[in-house]
C-alpha cells in the first residue's frame, strides 16, 4: 500500500475509533505534544498526572461499548495475533486491546501467577465476552531473569495456532504499547513476505547449559520423526540470543506447535541465569538444519554480527533519546516527553511505557489518528 493510500485509510477509520479521555488527562492538548511543543511539554511534566484506579463495569455490554469501534471497520488483508504476558494494570491492558481491536485480530493473554484475583477476573471477562480473545489456563511464575517466560508464550501459541484468519503473531509483554494502527501494522508485516522478524546476536556461553544435549533426538523435538530427515534428527541447535519480542509468521507458529514439541527445549533453557528468555526464538530462527518457516541464515551470527528488527523500539541506559530520563532494569520508561518522537517512529511496539498516562494520551480521542496520518 502506498503512503498516501495508507494515510487515507487511517483517516477513513478515524470516525469509527474513539478513545475515552480520562478526566485526569482531559486537560492535555495532544496536538501540541505531537508537534513537539517543548515549552508545553515542560509545563506538563512539572505536574505529572497520576491515573486513579477506577471501579469499572465488566459486563459484556460495557466491555463491548468501550472496546469495539462504533462503526464497521474495513477488512484487513490478514489478521494479527497478539500473544501478551500480563500481570497488572488492567485498564492499560484494556486500552491496548481497544487500540488494536479488529474482528480479524486475535488476542491471547498469559497471566503471571503473581497477578491478583481481581486482575485475573478482569482478564477472564475479556475472554468470556469476545470470541477473538483467549486466556491460557496455565500460570507460571515469571521473573525479571526470564524464567518461564517462553513457557507462557508457548501456551498462547498453542491456543492461537488453531484460530483462523491471522497471518502474523506478535510476542508482547505487559507494558508494551502498540504505536501503529491495525492497518499500519498489517502493511508493515505484509512486507516481510513470510519471513520472521527476530532480533539476533551471538549468545554468551553462560546462557545455556553445556552439559545438556541439544540435538533433535535428545530434545524429542519432532512430534513425528518420520517427518524429519536423518540429518535433522541428528542435528543440533545453533545458539543465538536477542529480544524476547518478535513477529512470527503463521507458518512458523504452526511449525512450533504442530510439527515440533518445544517442551524439553523450554525446560532445558530454563536455567539459573539472567536473560534466558532471550535465547529460544533467536536460536530457532538461525538453526538452519531444522528449517523453521521464515528463518534466515546463521552466517551473520556465526560471524559475530547483530541483526536488528522492526518489531520493537527500546532505549537502553545512557541513550539520550530517552527524554523522560527514567530507566528500569536499564531500559527507558517512556514519559510524555517521548510522546512526539514515538508517534513518528517506524517500529511497531514501544517497550516500555511504565506510565499509563502515556498510553492514555497515545489513545486520546481520535485526534491522534488524525495527526499521525497527516505525516504519512
Amino acid at each position: 500500500m502506498s503512503t498516501q493510500k495508507l494515510g487515507d485509510e487511517i483517516r477513513r477509520q478515524a470516525d469509527g475509533v474513539r478513545f475515552s479521555r480520562r478526566p485526569e488527562t482531559a486537560h492535555v492538548e495532544c496536538h501540541r505534544i505531537l508537534q513537539d511543543d517543548k515549552d508545553y511539554v515542560k509545563k506538563i511534566t512539572k505536574n505529572r498526572t497520576t491515573l486513579v484506579v477506577r471501579n469499572i463495569s465488566m459486563t459484556c455490554d460495557e466491555l463491548r461499548r468501550r472496546i469495539v469501534p462504533s462503526k464497521k471497520l474495513h477488512p484487513l488483508r490478514f489478521g494479527v495475533a497478539h500473544a501478551r504476558i500480563v500481570y497488572e494494570s488492567y485498564e492499560f491492558i484494556e486500552d491496548e486491546l481497544r487500540s488494536s481491536y479488529h474482528p480479524q485480530n486475535v488476542f491471547c493473554y498469559s497471566v503471571d501467577r503473581k497477578a491478583n484475583e481481581n486482575f485475573n477476573n478482569h482478564i477472564n471477562a475479556l475472554a468470556k465476552c469476545f470470541p477473538n480473545v483467549v486466556v491460557t489456563k496455565a500460570r507460571f511464575n515469571i521473573d525479571s531473569s526470564g524464567h518461564f517466560m517462553n513457557h507462557a508464550y508457548y501456551e498462547c501459541l498453542k491456543l492461537l495456532a488453531d484460530k483462523p484468519g491471522w497471518g502474523y503473531l506478535l510476542l508482547m509483554q505487559n507494558y508494551d504499547v502498540m504505536i501503529k494502527t491495525v492497518y499500519e501494522t498489517v502493511a508493515i508485516l505484509e512486507k516481510l513476505e513470510g519471513a520472521n522478524d527476530v532480533h539476533i546476536r551471538p549468545c554468551e556461553a553462560g546462557r545455556w547449559n553445556h552439559s545438556f544435549k541439544w540435538d533433535a533426538r535428545s530434545l524429542r523435538l519432532y512430534r513425528d520423526e518420520r517427518l524429519a530427515t536423518p540429518a535433522q534428527l541428528n542435528g543440533s541447535l545453533t545458539f543465538a540470543r536477542g529480544a524476547v519480542h518478535a513477529s512470527l509468521s503463521r507458518a512458523a507458529v504452526h511449525w512450533m506447535v504442530k510439527i515440533v514439541d518445544l517442551t524439553v527445549l523450554l525446560d532445558q533453557l530454563n536455567i539459573k541465569a539472567h536473560g534466558i528468555d532471550e535465547v529460544l526464538i533467536p536460536t530457532l530462527q538461525v538453526s538452519e538444519i531444522f528449517d523453521m518457516p521464515g528463518r534466515f541464515t546463521a552466517e551473520c551470527v556465526k560471524g559475530g554480527h547483530i541483526n536488528g528488527f522492526i518489531t520493537r523500539i527500546e532505549l537502553w541506559g545512557g541513550n539520550k533519546m530517552c527524554q523522560s530520563k527514567k530507566f528500569r532494569h536499564a531500559v527507558c520508561i517512556y514519559g510524555i516527553e517521548d510522546f512526539s518522537w514515538l508517534s513518528r517512529h517506524p517500529k511497531i511496539i514501544a517497550n516500555k511505557a511504565g506510565m499509563p498516562v502515556v498510553n492514555q494520551l497515545l489513545r486520546s480521542d481520535g485526534a491522534t489518528y488524525e495527526e499521525i496520518s497527516k505525516d504519512l
